[in-house]
């Protein structure tokens, strides 16, 4: 828990609210980084449910064909929830270093 509160941390330090130009950018990035760590769980939880049911219509299928279709299920859903996790991420972790890059000058660095 508390690395994630240090991670939410970056975009306030970014942005501080004495800052009368961009203060209001850390507020607003502060919440969309909650609700994206939420969607991260939510996709997580349901890629990883979805998964286990593909495994067993993969261990329960009888014919080829239907092993071979929930094997491409379950390929592209392991795909689809390492994308959301390194989106997610990415704009958590490194998207308050590429804003500050834009604006050195009005961005004190962390």
């Amino acid at each position: 828990m508390s690395f994630i509160s240090n991670l939410l941390a970056g975009w306030a330090d970014r942005f501080p609210e004495t800052n009368k130009q961009l203060g209001w950018m850390g507020q607003v990035f502060g919440t969309v980084s909650i609700v994206l760590y939420i969607i991260m769980g939510l996709v997580g939880a349901a890629g990883a449910v979805y998964a286990i049911y593909l495994g067993i219509q993969l261990a329960r299928a009888e014919d080829q064909s239907k092993r071979d279709e929930a094997k491409k299920h379950l390929i592209t859903v392991l795909i689809a929830v390492a994308v959301t996790v390194v989106l997610v991420l990415f704009f958590n972790l490194l998207l308050p270093e590429i804003v500050g890059a834009f604006f050195p000058d009005l961005v004190p660095s962390a």
